[in-house]
């Protein structure tokens, strides 16, 4: 296998895309956590505020980070039923 192998480099590429979709869902989980906590805690929670957010880190990514894959635990499921907004 070299690197210029067109095989290789398509699994490089998908394992790369499976890889930034699985830290964007891990943040949007994240987020919707706080958004409701702040909502719990009275805190008024506008579409303004919400279209400044973004799962996608731009800025300040370690590059070579510190990354810790804790595999045991088992993430609380996702509550997509309750409202962050009340329209």
């Amino acid at each position: 296998m070299t690197p210029r192998d067109p095989v290789e480099q398509e699994k490089r590429i998908k394992y790369t895309n499976l890889i930034a979709n699985a830290v964007m869902l891990h943040n949007v989980a994240d987020m919707t956590d706080v958004l409701h906590q702040l909502a719990q805690e009275g805190f008024p929670i506008t579409k303004a505020m919400l279209a400044g957010l973004s799962p996608y880190p731009t800025e300040h990514i370690r590059r070579f980070g510190d990354f810790v894959l804790d595999m045991g635990a088992i993430p609380e499921p996702l509550q997509p039923d309750k409202p962050v907004l009340n329209l």
